[in-house]
Formats: structure tokens, sequence, C-alpha cells
């Protein structure tokens, strides 16, 4: 019982952060900022990733405003677009979108020094899971190219 208040507490805190860093804009003009969060990131990423590591961060921008070329672009059943490694609450988030599918971009490429892979799901529900905020979740997973997994095949 303490447990679950504790962590409604942590969750409402951590919504109002994420809320008002995505709902204040852009500051001194330029492009809205993301927000990424521990608490994103416990939600929609495994708990303990064997390779590589997780960032999950709500940007104000649409999706259609961060994925351009190159990316890969549907609408899924909510449960398919977030997948099933975090911790969230399946019945939950089924709930939230109803019978709205999400759009979900995906893209990948190598960046100087690692791999990574981006998702982008809009729209984010908060991080209670009781309502759609427009903006877009980004779940990005970063490989190190010097962990021998990760490596392209040519350099192994």
């Amino acid at each position: 019982m303490i447990l679950k208040k504790t962590v409604g507490v942590l969750w409402a805190t951590s919504t109002a952060l994420v809320v008002l860093s995505v709902g204040g804009g852009a500051q001194d003009g330029g492009q809205p900022q993301s927000s990424c969060d521990a608490v994103w990131r416990a939600l929609f990423t495994p708990p303990h990733p064997v390779l590589g590591r997780y960032e999950a961060c709500v940007d104000a921008r649409s999706l259609s405003d961060l994925a351009g070329t190159g990316w890969t672009i549907e609408t899924a059943n909510p449960l398919d677009a977030f997948g099933r490694a975090g911790l969230y609450d399946r019945s939950a988030l089924a709930r939230l979108y109803g019978g709205l599918r999400p759009t979900v971009a995906r893209r990948w490429s190598q960046i100087p020094g690692a791999f990574e892979s981006l998702t982008l799901i809009f729209p984010s529900p908060d991080a209670t899971l009781t309502r759609l905020v427009p903006a877009t979740l980004i779940i990005r997973w970063i490989c190190d190219i010097r962990e021998t997994a990760c490596q392209p095949s040519s350099a192994r």
C-alpha cells in the first residue's frame, strides 16, 4: 500500500515536471526542448538491458516534425507500439488509447562511436497512463561501438 502511494507520488511529480518542461515550449525563441526522465525509461524500456542503454524522452513537437526521410512510419496497436519490454501497465495503456492507434516512426543509424535505434510514438501517454498528451515519446537505444556485439560485422 505504501509502495503504491510512493510510486504514485513519484509519477505525479515526474508528470508535473515533464508537462512543465514540454508545455513550456521554446526558450529564447529556439526549438522546443525534449525532456528525458528516468520515469519514462522505467515505464517503456527494459529494466536491465543486456546490451547498450536506453533513453526515453518526451518532445513537444509532433511526430511529423521529428521524423524526416528514411523513417518507417505506421499506425500500430498501442501494445505493439510500446512493446513488451517496459514495466508499464498494459491494461491501462490499452484502455487509454481505446480505439486510437498511435503513429509510430522507427529508424536506426550509426552515429560516431555508437549504433542508435529510435522509436517515436505520437500521441504520448502521460506518466500515470491516465491521459494522452499532444507530444512525441522518443525511445532511444544506444549501443557503444566499443562493445563487441555492437560493432558492424565488417569490424569484427
